[in-house]
């Protein structure tokens, strides 16, 4: 169960048409140089995605994409410019994107990007999901890890707390557990496709299993597709040859459920 995403944002990175229930997102656009234009330092490049519509939902969704801009934009960007050990050769480019991978009705599911080159070093890669619960009881809130997985399996009432087990046997052991629980049961599963991709020379073989588990975690590194599955996926910084081309590992529900009751046994 190992993909590639491969051509990561050919099919996404336009205005996004909403059919039944879907967001209307578009893109926010724009670039700053630091400390200024005519002499810069940094240049920073972006698009972030933008949610049509007045809505509370709508707003608390962008709120913390334009928070999370704001932080580049005002903070860590200017810091950068006038730190003389972060100006390499004077010329270092920031780059961010997002591609939208679930938008059903229910969640809203964004894998935003950034790339930063740095003088004549390697460019810097990193991935960084939310999932957002977008017609349930946390409306324009991010979900954890089990929360997104339940919703995806049809749990769904007024709060998801309250579901029976009994209820959806396709995934008891979730409702039943937490998402650190969810993650531990996974690490032995996804360790063993890191050790498969570093035997074919995907993964960097100076990584150890320390390293794995510090660089890896099920709770941050996923997201959800179309296809109700939970898919995760290694960090860039992982590969042998770091880019976004990063390997996947989708999982239905049901499927996750069984790892975590194996795991219980």
């Amino acid at each position: 169960m190992v993909k590639r995403i491969a051509s990561f944002f050919a099919a996404f990175l336009f205005l996004l048409s909403p059919a039944l229930g879907e967001m209307t997102v578009e893109r926010k656009t724009g670039e700053q140089y630091y400390p200024q234009e005519k002499n810069w330092v940094y240049h920073f490049s972006y698009a972030y995605p933008h949610i049509a519509g007045g809505d509370y939902t709508s707003a608390h969704i962008n709120d913390t994409y334009e928070m999370a801009l704001d932080e580049w934009a005002k903070l860590m960007l200017p810091m950068f410019a006038n730190a003389p050990d972060m100006r390499y050769d004077g010329k270092n480019e920031v780059v961010h994107d997002f591609t939208v991978v679930c938008n059903n009705g229910r969640v809203l599911s964004i894998l935003q990007t950034r790339m930063q080159t740095r003088g004549e070093e390697s460019p810097l890669y990193a991935l960084e999901p939310l999932t957002f619960d977008v017609g349930g009881t946390y409306a324009g809130e991010t979900l954890t890890l089990r929360g997104v997985t339940l919703i995806q399996a049809g749990v769904d009432g007024d709060l998801m707390e309250d579901a029976e087990p009994e209820a959806y046997p396709e995934v008891a052991h979730i409702i039943d557990g937490s998402s650190n629980e969810m993650a531990e049961a996974l690490l032995p599963v996804l360790y063993e496709r890191f050790r498969q991709l570093q035997e074919s020379g995907v993964i960097a073989a100076h990584w150890t299993r320390d390293d794995f588990a510090d660089k890896f975690s099920p709770t941050q590194e996923f997201y959800t597709d179309e296809e109700n599955r939970i898919v995760f996926f290694f960090p860039p910084e992982l590969l042998n040859e770091p880019s976004f081309d990063v390997p996947v590992f989708p999982f239905t529900p049901a499927e996750l459920d069984k790892i975590l009751a194996d795991a219980e046994e």
